[in-house]
């Protein structure tokens, strides 16, 4: 169950069970760019996983641009599952 108090976590949480001994994990990044002035910063955040944009996020501060961007990216591993390596490499 999807925790409202550190979704980052539960999303880590997820890619760490879903393919065991895998650890998917470090395949997942965040980016994320700043808008507007120091003042009024927002800040715009996307996870995405093997090239894929999975989750996005907004927010005054780049911490809750990734809480949103987390939550996005929990529900796109849960319905679509996790996105093949097309990369060529076969493990």
């Amino acid at each position: 169950m999807a925790s409202k108090e550190d979704p980052v976590r539960d999303l880590n949480n997820f890619l760490q069970e879903v393919r065991k001994p895998e650890n998917l994990v470090p395949l997942l990044r965040f980016t994320s760019v700043q808008t507007g002035p120091n003042n009024e910063a927002k800040h715009h955040g996307t996870y995405s996983f093997r090239g894929v944009n999975v989750g996005t996020g907004i927010g005054n501060t780049k911490a809750i641009a990734r809480r949103g961007a987390a939550v996005q990216a929990l529900v796109y591993f849960r319905t679509h599952g996790i996105p093949p390596d097309d990369s060529g490499d076969q493990q």
